[in-house]
């Protein structure tokens, strides 16, 4: 047969099965009666990605396609919701191919420029997805590191690959009910913090909508001029996500809460469901010559938002060790562990 016969008919079959995947995604996601519309705008979408080794650069209108498909797989990992990937896309480059019925991430993390190859949007078994990658690399591409959660797979790809644990980037996931009711003995400083706060100035708590977005902004602004964001790449990488991510508010599908301190908005955090039970908090920003204020906008947030969610994740220290020891001083639940392996 061809070569050129196989090429079609390889593409006609993986077609048909990304797209058999795509109606199975959809149809848990958006319900019967909105589907045949939303499924139609998404398989067109789906089916403009490249066949690997090709890939393409990760655009606003994705968010159609990868949202079921996040749904669906249900992840654990901060990095692994579209806006997480989106507004952060100018920094940390996305790019998206298709192999078969699976549809592959790789971003280029900015703090190491390492490619990382994220979890495969897919049913097929991790190794499964790999060795097809190794036999459709036609140009040699396969030069990369992948990057991953599961203990299972941990022992699969750890007799074939160098695995290594990613501790800067394991994310810090808390109970919810931890952080909204500060209970106990090992919170008394965090309860003091508030008090403080709210002894020392007339604090309101208000949901960020539209009429609230402009504000956020301008103390966006405010704190990266404190912070001098523009001498350091990762906190300028940081502002223009978080501008982005308020210029795309209600299309990205966030929300969030905001403390009003005498009157002036003061403080923010923006999230969003990462998976059924857990809430993944993207951003969040304080006045810090206000005393107690992140701790205070840390808890009216759970107590208003993130009641319905079991946990909270508020995603990685990156190893900056300040940050490392306020999110251990929260006393998370668990970590998300991930790991990565190097695959020659």
């Amino acid at each position: 047969m061809p070569s050129s016969h196989l090429h079609r008919s390889y593409r006609t079959s993986s077609r048909r099965n990304l797209n058999a995947h795509f109606s199975a995604s959809t149809e848990t996601h958006f319900g019967s009666e909105k589907q045949d519309c939303r499924e139609n705008i998404i398989l067109n979408r789906a089916d403009e990605l490249p066949e690997f080794p090709k890939w393409r650069t990760l655009e606003k209108e994705d968010k159609a396609f990868l949202d079921p498909l996040f749904k669906e797989m249900q992840p654990q990992m901060s990095e692994l919701t579209f806006t997480n990937l989106y507004v952060w896309n100018e920094a940390e480059l996305v790019q998206l191919s298709r192999l078969d019925e699976t549809v592959l991430l790789q971003r280029k993390r900015i703090r190491d420029g390492k490619n990382l190859l994220l979890p495969p949007l897919t049913r097929q078994p991790i190794l499964t997805v790999l060795e097809d990658m190794k036999k459709g690399d036609t140009e040699n591409y396969f030069r990369t590191l992948l990057y991953f959660t599961d203990s299972e797979e941990v022992k699969q790809l750890g007799a074939r690959y160098r695995v290594e644990p990613d501790r800067d980037d394991w994310d810090y996931v808390y109970f919810s009910s931890d952080l909204s009711d500060l209970l106990g003995d090992k919170y008394h400083s965090k309860r003091n913090f508030i008090t403080r706060c709210l002894s020392n100035y007339k604090c309101e708590y208000k949901k960020i909508d539209a009429h609230v977005v402009s504000e956020c902004l301008q103390l966006q602004t405010q704190w990266c001029n404190l912070r001098k964001c523009y001498s350091d790449s990762g906190l300028e990488a940081e502002n223009r996500a978080t501008k982005t991510i308020f210029d795309n508010y209600e299309y990205l599908g966030v929300f969030g809460g905001s403390i009003y301190v005498e009157g002036k908005l003061e403080a923010f955090t923006l999230a969003e469901p990462l998976n059924n039970d857990t809430a993944v908090i993207h951003f969040e920003k304080a006045n810090p010559e206000i005393t107690g204020l992140y701790q205070l906008i840390n808890q009216r947030f759970c107590q208003n938002a993130l009641r319905t969610f079991r946990y909270v994740n508020r995603e990685q220290d990156l190893g900056i060790l300040g940050l490392r020891k306020a999110k251990l001083s929260y006393y998370p639940h668990h970590m998300v562990q991930k790991y990565v392996a190097t695959i020659n």
